[in-house]
């Protein structure tokens, strides 16, 4: 790729593929020029054959987040197992994306490189009444159902993490973040919609937290979003990575 086509490439990212995979920039053609024009490693040497060794180290240098780096089988885009939870919208970004990979033939991990690794984050906001909100990320909003936010705050409230099968013990914090979500005066179906939840034999907790996860990738890329929602290996402990300086509850 010669410095005419890299060109070409930048001014093919139309704003809302910018602001997916940039969140916080305004779409400008100095934004995301300038995020990586100062690169210390060329992007045109890894495109010729940087080994992935070298590369991780020039990201890390460049200013990404070595956690990023590590996770490099998490990609901006591509084939991804709940795409079809995705919103009409988000499809279409994705769909874009992929033709400007097909036009120039580039993989993820060299797409990435182009667009660079730095991840800027946003505060969470959450209301008294139960909404989210990204305030440097244009304000938007990430809807979900609200048996969904009332786990999704569950585990904001434990930066430790919780395996699923200590949700259970925390059936009396999940009942009232979701009554103070849900805004309905039926005792009995909260009840049931919280025991279903925590159900060992169920699998409400797995749903729930992939609509978490569809949630926060319908308003940004997963490179950024995977930070936002609840992560961890079957078993193990999961959590939110989000620092907890970062998200603000109206009292």
């Amino acid at each position: 790729m010669d410095r005419r086509q890299y060109q070409q490439l930048l001014g093919e990212l139309t704003p809302r593929i910018r602001s997916y995979l940039f969140p916080g920039f305004d779409g400008s053609d100095a934004a995301p020029t300038e995020c990586l024009a100062e690169k210390s490693c060329s992007i045109f040497s890894r495109l010729v054959g940087r080994t992935a060794a070298v590369e991780k180290r020039c990201l890390s240098a460049a200013g990404g987040f070595p956690s990023v780096v590590a996770e490099r089988s998490l990609p901006v885009v591509g084939p991804l197992a709940e795409e079809e939870d995705l919103d009409p919208n988000t499809q279409e970004i994705l769909a874009e994306i992929r033709r400007i990979q097909e036009k120039y033939h580039l993989t993820i991990d060299e797409l990435e490189l182009i667009l660079g690794y730095t991840v800027r984050l946003s505060p969470v906001h959450i209301t008294l009444a139960g909404q989210i909100f990204l305030p440097d990320f244009e304000n938007r909003e990430v809807k979900m159902p609200n048996i969904s936010k009332a786990l999704y705050f569950l585990f904001l409230r434990h930066p430790e993490g919780l395996r699923y099968k200590e949700v259970a013990g925390h059936r009396e914090e999940l009942l009232q973040l979701y009554l103070r979500v849900t805004g309905r005066d039926e005792p009995q179906e909260i009840e049931k919609s919280i025991d279903l939840l925590v159900d060992p034999y169920g699998n409400a907790l797995n749903v729930n937290a992939s609509r978490i996860k569809t949630a926060f990738r319908n308003v940004m890329s997963d490179r950024v979003a995977r930070f936002y929602y609840i992560n961890g290996a079957a078993g193990d402990v999961k959590k939110v990575p989000l620092d907890r300086d970062l998200v603000i509850w109206e009292h």
